[in-house]
């Protein structure tokens, strides 16, 4: 077994050890056959409504992504998009994060276009929804300020860390190290062969980064983005209907603790494990739901989405062999699209 592998299957075991040790914390003091009756009470028929929504936030998210590429001028077929999209969220549940790299790296083998292309627009695309990730936590701020107050209030090891992650000397000192090597590098060592090339990378990347923000879409870009964002609060939102102690809640705190969800997902662990079911929980014990029914609901929502996400992604990865593309495009950029 080489090391690569042996590598990816430490980051993989720790990264779960993580998940499953925060959930054995979440849930050690509780009453797990409560909490198992709660759930199984739950109108799991609602829930399944819910599952379309998720299935549409995805499907908004490749149209974003087939934007980017289309702005490079490519033209991949609609339906790798959307299963390599599908497929991405799957692996993710396998290694924190692959799925991201597997998603650009299937579209470059299937529809031959440059995986350095894919990367950069995936890269784009990321960036977006880490800046609607905060928007949303902004508008939850705006919209009960109150709430914050008491979550780290309640919550004192969040805000602190959080505090000393920024106050933190070792921080501005690894970043002045980087910044200064980086300078080092390119100013004292501009003719090395290796330096050459990662120039001549950056400066395709700068070019790509221009037709990018040229492009005559984006107008869609906002649009799937927000259609992409609503669909996925919609998707954790009916789920509230389907539990007698969270149906009275209202759209506003659903929002909110959709947004602290979305804080546990960007934790790198599987699927957010254990970060989202703690995020879910102790919001929803802020909003007076007790902590064996907020517990049931998180185990409950979380378990359902993640084997319809796992589903999705399997499907997806069976199709991507399978989707027709005319060889002779494969790969080729429509020259006219990098005139935008």
């Amino acid at each position: 077994m080489n090391s690569k592998r042996i590598q990816d299957i430490l980051k993989t075991t720790l990264s779960l050890a993580i998940g499953v040790a925060i959930i054995w914390l979440l849930y050690r003091k509780t009453n797990l056959r409560e909490v198992w009756e709660i759930a199984s009470s739950a109108h799991f028929g609602i829930i399944a409504s819910s599952l379309v929504f998720g299935l549409l936030g995805n499907y908004f998210r490749a149209l974003r992504w087939e934007l980017f590429l289309n702005s490079l001028g490519y033209r991949p077929k609609r339906e790798s998009i959307v299963f390599a999209t599908f497929g991405n969220y799957a692996v993710n549940f396998l290694l924190p994060r692959a799925g991201d790299l597997w998603r650009c790296g299937i579209v470059t083998k299937y529809d031959q276009i440059p995986f350095s292309k894919t990367f950069e627009t995936f890269f784009v695309d990321k960036i977006l929804d880490i800046l609607a990730g905060v928007v949303l936590v902004i508008i939850s701020l705006a919209l009960y300020v109150d709430f914050f107050v008491s979550y780290f209030h309640q919550n004192p090891g969040f805000a602190e860390n959080f505090t000393k992650l920024f106050t933190s000397v070792w921080l501005y000192l690894l970043l002045i190290l980087i910044s200064g090597g980086i300078f080092v590098m390119f100013f004292y060592f501009k003719e090395n062969p290796l330096v050459k090339k990662v120039n001549k990378f950056l400066q395709v990347v700068q070019y790509d980064m221009v037709l990018i923000a040229k492009m005559k879409s984006k107008g869609k870009i906002i649009i799937y983005t927000v259609l992409a964002w609503l669909s996925f609060y919609v998707y954790f939102y009916i789920c509230f209907y389907a539990f007698d102690f969270t149906k009275n809640l209202g759209p506003i705190i659903g929002w909110i603790v959709y947004a602290m969800s979305n804080v546990g997902v960007a934790v790198p662990v599987q699927g957010g494990v254990g970060t989202w079911h703690f995020m879910v929980i102790s919001s929803l014990v802020i909003f007076g739901i007790g902590y064996e029914e907020a517990s049931a609901f998180a185990g409950a929502i979380f378990t359902v989405q993640s084997v319809w996400i796992i589903l999705l992604g399997v499907m997806g990865i069976l199709a991507l062999p399978y989707v027709k593309r005319e060889k002779e495009n494969l790969g080729l950029p429509v020259i006219e699209n990098q005139k935008q």
